[in-house]
């Protein structure tokens, strides 16, 4: 089995711990060493905390090169820079698929992506470090390095660019392009491309007054 690190603690973080244990309930893949996470004591008050510990920061985390590494960070921007760090000091991050999720045939995934739920369509391609959590991918759909999309959103056959946040329930129709560092508010239903750098919201999205 591999020594596997979860990186972050937080809210996704131990999410993520639970999708690894579901994937060693299945088959026997990971011995989870624990967590990095530069916030002490941030899984005192969980269940998480009696099983598995913080071995240190991340900011101070020296690959050793016998572990592989998993992305428990959702922000777009936290996990960009996370994981130029660690790789930087020769981390190697694996790629997390809940058992859960349907994955079509030709799909196409870069390193450090986590898939919690639901499903990707055929001929997907999916970036480096892209968060996944309870959504539906439609086929064809191109996804962006270290995007995040949260529960329930449906993204069709569209191309989303880097560092795009997604929304809980929100929906991007078919042939929508999303320019890089987007925020797509919960709830929104894009009807068309969005601009870098613009957060929207609504139905139909239209650019955020706040």
């Amino acid at each position: 089995m591999k020594d596997i690190i979860i990186v972050g603690a937080g809210g996704f973080g131990r999410e993520l711990l639970e999708v690894i244990k579901h994937i060693n309930r299945e088959k026997p893949t990971y011995n989870i060493l624990g967590f990095i996470n530069d916030i002490p004591g941030t899984l005192d008050e969980y269940p998480a905390g009696k099983e598995y510990k913080i071995l240190g920061t991340i900011k101070d985390w020296q690959p050793t090169g016998n572990e592989v590494y998993a992305m428990g960070i959702s922000s777009p921007s936290g996990k960009k820079k996370v994981a130029e760090l660690l790789k930087s000091r020769g981390a190697h991050f694996e790629t997390i698929i809940s058992p859960r999720v349907f994955v079509a045939d030709y799909v196409t995934f870069g390193e450090g992506v986590v898939i919690t739920a639901f499903s990707v369509q055929e001929n997907a391609k999916i970036g480096n470090f892209v968060t996944i959590a309870g959504s539906v991918v439609g086929g064809t759909c191109e996804i962006g390095d270290y995007t995040t999309t949260t529960a329930f959103a449906n993204l069709t056959n569209s191309k989303i660019g880097s560092g795009v946040f997604v929304g809980s329930h929100a929906v991007i129709l078919n042939n929508m392009k999303i320019g890089d560092n987007c925020t797509i508010c919960a709830g929104s239903i894009v009807f068309n491309n969005i601009k870098a750098g613009t957060k929207v919201w609504g139905n139909p999205a239209k650019k955020a007054p706040f």
